[in-house]
């Protein structure tokens, strides 16, 4: 049974924090994370007072592209999360949301398991100082937590005996179990085994990765543990040593603690292969009968001139996460100047300042503001506004 540790959070809600046991070497990596940080802190990147959500998520981009390499690179156009409006973290990376009345004026920034590989060399310790010593508000409110077994050295039968042994109980009950795919006859699509709940804060899961992906032979498994903050603290440390909370988690994972993780170069090559092996046996399937008739017909070198598409894009299966090959991000775009209206000494007159005369109807054209109120974290109005004023 694991010894646990027990906090009062600020809003007089008992959580449990993160067990976490030393390890020999990293064995885990961060497959995804969402954390959330107070509007304010942008105010303080940008050493001044912002107005407007677009530059909030200018400055946000910014800072973030220092962290993971890529900034924020197009509007989506919706919510998301239970935040008024979303945005796109590099090449589909993640996301960044912002708004409503009900978030406490807080941003959500999402990261995938393509953007933790894609991510510039550090960025887990560039987030972790960013967290502690800039960032207004930080809560890390979900992290997954990663072992590859890339030459089969487990497989997702021996998980499910773990099971049966009891090597997944952290206190007195079993957690939950569930199987996913063929278990009876396996197809070579990839089987899963479930352990835990998503709603009690913290779930296992492994899956045969290699095959999922499409190799119907592959050894790869994947285990994953993710941690939510509904029913825990998730402390920062998580991000400088992940293997430790990974290993911590259930007692069957101190089993790899004499494992080594594999660097993200072995995995980014590993899905590559089996990528392109996936995209030549469809084309193979699907249109191999018409590329045997027509090389015939053609020849090689004009039947590729035919069927050859020159736009340059890469299929989405076949990129590479780098963050070195992203879009530019909105913040380094080029931005039309707006001028005010109000003040006409910054629209270029180089000539003698403009006075208007003084109104003479008596009429009062003060400017006035006006502030709402604000709601609870995690909903929002039905009309989508925001209730915070800049």
């Amino acid at each position: 049974m694991q010894e646990l540790q027990m906090v009062m959070t600020d809003t007089g809600e008992l959580k449990t924090v993160l067990v976490r046991r030393p390890v020999n070497e990293q064995v885990a990596m961060i497959d995804t994370l969402r954390f959330t940080v107070g509007e304010e802190t942008w105010n303080r990147t940008a050493r001044e007072q912002l107005i407007g959500d677009e530059c909030f998520v200018l400055e946000a981009s910014r800072y973030l592209e220092e962290i993971f390499g890529f900034g924020i690179t197009r509007d989506l156009k919706k919510s998301r999360d239970f935040y008024t409006n979303a945005w796109e973290l590099g090449d589909n990376y993640g996301h960044v949301a912002f708004g409503g009345a009900r978030q406490r004026g807080t941003m959500l920034i999402n990261l995938s398991g393509q953007g933790c590989i894609a991510a510039k060399a550090g960025w887990e310790s560039r987030l972790h100082d960013f967290l502690v010593d800039t960032a207004v508000r930080p809560t890390i409110t979900r992290v997954d937590l990663a072992h590859d077994c890339m030459e089969g050295e487990y497989t997702v039968d021996q998980v499910d005996g773990w099971y049966d042994d009891g090597l997944f109980t952290c206190s007195v009950n079993a957690p939950h179990h569930e199987y996913k795919g063929d278990w009876k006859k396996p197809n070579g699509k990839g089987r899963s085994v479930y352990i835990g709940l998503r709603r009690n804060g913290k779930l296992c899961r492994a899956y045969e990765k290699g095959r999922e992906q499409g190799d119907a032979d592959s050894e790869w498994l994947r285990i994953e543990v993710e941690f939510r903050n509904n029913k825990r603290v998730i402390p920062f440390d998580v991000l400088l040593d992940p293997s430790s909370y990974f290993v911590g988690a259930y007692p069957c994972l101190r089993l790899l603690d004499a494992s080594r993780a594999p660097e993200k170069i072995e995995i980014k090559r590993k899905a590559a292969e089996i990528n392109v092996d996936a995209s030549l046996r469809n084309i193979r399937t699907s249109y191999g009968k018409y590329a045997f008739v027509l090389r015939n017909v053609l020849g090689d070198a004009d039947f590729l001139d035919a069927i050859t598409n020159q736009s340059g894009e890469w299929p989405e299966r076949l990129k590479v996460p780098d963050f070195e090959t992203c879009a530019t991000p909105l913040h380094a775009l080029p931005r039309a100047q707006v001028f005010n209206d109000l003040d006409p000494s910054g629209d270029g007159w180089t000539e003698e300042t403009v006075f208007a005369p003084a109104a003479t109807t008596g009429n009062s054209h003060a400017i006035h503001e006006q502030r709402e109120g604000d709601g609870d974290e995690g909903e929002q109005r039905s009309n989508g506004k925001r209730d915070d004023l800049r």
